[in-house]
């Protein structure tokens, strides 16, 4: 049995549990409804209609976010990693940044830029530009280093040694 398989049973036989130990009353109702019933009610919500358009604009700022982090954290990330020294002043701050609570800045953001998508889309941008930056770091220090001699031989810039990775 492969472990993606493994993991969907895993994670069903924890549904089923879940279920029974709500039917039958282990779990209070008043903690949490039964998995078939919070499914039931979710397609109710969905088929109903009246929550797509706050739906949409979630999604509109996760996307935002999303690309503004992805964007923003390949071009640090390949900056830091062709400057050395500030990449080892960095690396501590980068180990220990989920250790900060991003959401605690969500108040003052409000202050700063008001009610509305912005400090939104902010935060999720926070949350996911240390994780690119991070990712940039290790997938470049991945690279052989037998091309980068070869693209100096070649005398490719930074841009074409991109181009030709």
């Amino acid at each position: 049995m492969t472990p993606g398989r493994v993991r969907l049973a895993l994670a069903i036989a924890l549904v089923l549990l879940l279920e029974g130990l709500s039917r039958f009353g282990v779990i209070d109702r008043f903690a949490m409804i039964p998995p078939s019933e919070i499914l039931w009610h979710l397609g109710r919500i969905l088929s109903g209609g009246h929550m797509w358009p706050a739906i949409l604009k979630t999604l509109t700022n996760v996307v935002l976010a999303c690309i503004g982090a992805i964007a923003a954290g390949v071009i640090l990330g390949t900056l830091i990693h062709g400057w050395r020294n500030l990449r080892e002043t960095l690396d501590p701050l980068f180990a220990a940044y989920y250790a900060i609570p991003v959401y605690a800045f969500y108040p003052l953001f409000i202050v700063i830029f008001g009610l509305g998508d912005f400090p939104q889309i902010l935060i999720g941008f926070m949350l996911g530009l240390v994780a690119v930056i991070v990712n940039t770091l290790n997938g470049l220090d991945r690279v052989p280093r037998v091309l980068i001699k070869t693209a100096r031989i070649q005398r490719l810039g930074p841009g074409r040694q991109v181009i030709r990775w």
